[in-house]
């Protein structure tokens, strides 16, 4: 037995002897690795070309094989399924004293950790990379640039502008100028989620200036489409108009889902609603189903402007059927996010158990620990907010899609649809008659009247409606706000004529009997002054002629239309509908 001991000495030494000794490598696996940055498809397309010979070669050629074979497949966007090949290269070099092949090795395992949905181990692997502190500059950005991903999915946008920076930094230092452009990009997002237009706009410009100055023009356009649509948020229309429709017209810009969904929504905003139509049509053919789903939503709204109920219906049922499915996918991410934590935990226990020699590390696990685990519980938090959400958000689909089928049941288009049943009636009436079928013919003929008399129930619900909308429209309080409206002279503010408010809520009330119910239950706080603009809409008036009554910026009228159809719809959705919602209340 006492020579045991030399026996695992001398194996160790062969080991550490394996991995120190210079190894000259196969010709396609140097070849792969000089085309690895340049060329990923044909580095893989070598390596995959010796796999059958793999096995002949030494221990650490074979492992640096595989290494290099997970890299090019990274590279290309591969998705990785499996730890167990990357771990067991971790573990061959941590036993080496070689660092460099053993930075790499941890880089790629975060990477495998990554596309496994594993943020935990993914960024302790990523802060291994950090720690080990070599002179590898690009490889640390790297790592940098994927901890602020997984800190970005998990909403710690300060982390996020941290490892950024820290990327960029290292970037710099190389002389690696275009590779900050992404690493802005993702500033700007975070600033954009911390709700700090100043900071956001001022890194949108900086990627845009790095890709264009290192005459990388498709990451230009693609992150001057993101500046464009955040004017777009910041209801700066005209800029927005002037990128998007710049940009849309750039071949090298590949995916444009996201500019025809806002050019979409920029014609809505100016009511060319068949040019609205088109650009939303063109994201149906998209795999991603959020880009379809926000394309039949904003095809919805276009045909319930143009009172097409029937056509309405069809895209808000297209639309809810993807929001089951993204909501399921939501769903099914945030249990892998809190079944990554508990795995990381329990492995975690177990590792400490086997490797107490490792106490020095365990502040720092913990540490990544603790974020990770603030991620998880964030969304158990809320899944539970999710949920409660999701009941109010059913019961306002649901009040609007009663409210657009009442819109339907008592409009032109239903009296026309009737008819059209009526005239196929008649004809199977016909036959029924010449047949002799007494029975079918009586039910022909009571379908037939029960036909007549819901077009002559809609038609009188019609000249109802219309009657009370005309008498409105002759009260002399309907006068003086519509006179108000155009005249900056006639102060008719609510501070100053508060019973001329209540006189105008009156008179609405009568011509719209359901208004202000429907109003109340889809949103119950409303506040003084969003009521105020409510009314004002119901009465006709556009912005401009609010603000003239109101004494506010237009600017400030249009975010006021804005958060309150957002509390209404409980979407993020654009001012751009709320007329024609507030018309159909």
């Amino acid at each position: 037995m006492k020579i045991l001991p030399y026996i695992i000495g001398l194996i160790l030494l062969t080991n550490v002897f394996a991995c120190q000794q210079e190894t000259i490598y196969p010709l396609a696996m140097q070849q792969a690795e000089s085309l690895m940055n340049t060329r990923p498809d044909s580095a893989l397309y070598l390596l995959q070309g010796m796999a059958d010979s793999v096995s002949t070669l030494p221990e650490e050629t074979q492992r640096y094989y595989h290494l290099l074979t997970i890299q090019a497949k990274d590279k290309q966007y591969i998705t990785h399924t499996s730890d167990s090949l990357i771990n067991s290269i971790v573990s061959f070099y941590e036993d080496c004293d070689d660092n460099d092949r053993l930075m790499m090795a941890y880089y790629y395992q975060g990477s495998v950790y990554r596309d496994m949905n594993d943020a935990p181990r993914a960024l302790k692997v990523f802060q291994q990379v950090v720690d080990l502190d070599i002179p590898n500059y690009d490889l640390l950005a790297k790592a940098y640039n994927q901890m602020g991903t997984l800190f970005m999915y998990q909403g710690l946008y300060d982390e996020v502008i941290r490892v950024n920076k820290k990327a960029i930094e290292l970037y710099l230092s190389q002389g690696k100028k275009n590779n900050i452009s992404y690493s802005q990009r993702d500033i700007a997002r975070m600033y954009d989620a911390k709700n700090m237009p100043d900071s956001v706009l001022f890194y949108y410009k900086e990627a845009c200036n790095t890709a264009l100055a290192n005459k990388d023009t498709a990451r230009y356009y693609g992150i001057l489409g993101e500046l464009g649509g955040y004017y777009y948020e910041i209801g700066k229309t005209d800029l927005t108009k002037q990128i998007l429709r710049f940009v849309e017209q750039q071949p090298l810009l590949h995916n444009k889902t996201h500019i025809y969904t806002r050019l979409g929504d920029l014609y809505k905003d100016d009511n060319q609603l068949d040019s609205a139509s088109y650009y939303y049509s063109k994201n149906l053919s998209q795999s991603n189903i959020r880009n379809i789903y926000y394309a039949y939503r904003g095809l919805y709204e276009i045909e319930k402007q143009k009172t097409n109920y029937k056509q309405a219906q069809e895209y808000i049922d297209k639309a809810l059927l993807l929001k089951d499915s993204i909501e399921l996918i939501t769903k099914t991410e945030d249990v892998a996010k809190i079944n990554a934590l508990y795995n990381y935990q329990h492995i975690e226990d177990e590792n400490y158990k086997l490797n107490s020699e490792k106490e020095k590390l365990k502040y720092r696990n913990l540490m990544l620990l603790f974020i990770s685990m603030s991620g998880a519980l964030g969304s158990i938090i809320l899944i539970f907010i999710y949920k409660e959400k999701k009941r109010k958000e059913l019961d306002t689909e649901k009040e609007l899609r009663k409210i657009v089928e009442e819109n339907y049941s008592r409009s032109q288009e239903a009296i026309n649809n009737n008819l059209q049943k009526m005239a196929i009636l008649k004809v199977q009436l016909e036959k029924a008659v010449n047949e002799k079928d007494a029975l079918i013919a009586k039910h022909l003929q009571l379908e037939q009247k029960q036909l007549q008399t819901r077009n002559e129930e809609i038609a009188l619900l019609q000249e109802e409606h219309e009657k009370r909308i005309s008498d409105f429209r002759r009260t002399t309080i309907y006068k003086e706000f519509k006179q108000a409206a155009s005249d900056e002279n006639i102060i008719l503010t609510p501070t100053k004529c508060p019973d001329k408010w209540n006189e105008l809520r009156e008179a609405i009330n009568i011509a719209y009997p359901d208004f202000f119910n429907r109003l109340n239950h889809l949103c119950l706080n409303l506040s003084s002054i969003e009521m105020e603009v409510c009314l004002l809409t119901k009465l006709g008036l556009q912005p401009k002629e609010i603000s003239t009554i109101e004494k506010y910026s237009r600017q400030g009228i249009t975010n006021i239309r804005t958060r309150i159809y957002k509390k209404l719809q409980k979407i993020n959705a654009k001012y751009s509908s709320f007329d024609h919602f507030i018309e159909i209340l």
